[in-house]
């Protein structure tokens, strides 16, 4: 029988051994049409600890017809993934994981984050992500700061482009001997 994820959110069917819910994607996207833009402001406001929610790392299989269920990351960082079954039309959601994405504002944007387009924006945040921390790891914490300081002060400048070909043109010319 199916259950409310919470009292306002889209029907589901329970696991009363693990607390996951297979959220049936007809029923959901019907939800989501039919939910007052006032209930999704008060439910993206909601806090989240990230201790609560649960991530099964394994492959899972469909619930309904056994297939193994195909995970897309929710975010960058991969600490959450969703669990989908497109033969079933079903996605799988761990303990806390509706929570997570309230917390993300992505609960009423679950179909999007198995696109092509959504997954390869975090393959790319990911990326540039990873270049900052090797960026910061080669230069060091402090002169990490002061160049973020630099260019937070440098987007704001009107004449940013020729403060750029200015610093440009002094790295070549420092770099050539004397």
């Amino acid at each position: 029988m199916p259950a409310r994820i919470e009292e306002t959110g889209p029907a589901s069917y329970q696991c009363n051994q693990c607390s996951g819910a297979l959220l049936s994607l007809a029923p959901y996207l019907d939800w989501v049409k039919g939910a007052r833009t006032s209930d999704m402001a008060a439910a993206e406001a909601v806090s989240f600890e990230g201790a609560d929610a649960s991530d099964t790392k394994r492959a899972l299989p469909c619930p309904k017809c056994s297939r193994i269920m195909l995970r897309f990351n929710v975010l960058a960082d991969k600490a959450h993934g969703l669990d989908f079954c497109f033969h079933c039309e079903e996605v799988w959601l761990d303990a806390g994981e509706w929570q997570y994405l309230k917390a993300h504002g992505l609960h009423t944007r679950i179909t999007s984050i198995s696109t092509d387009p959504y997954q390869r924006r975090l393959r790319d945040q990911a990326v540039r992500e990873s270049a900052l921390q090797r960026f910061r790891a080669t230069i060091g914490d402090e002169e990490f700061n002061e160049v973020e300081k630099f260019a937070t002060w440098l987007k704001k400048q009107p004449t940013r482009e020729a403060i750029l070909r200015h610093l440009n043109s002094e790295v070549r010319e420092s770099g050539r001997p004397s």
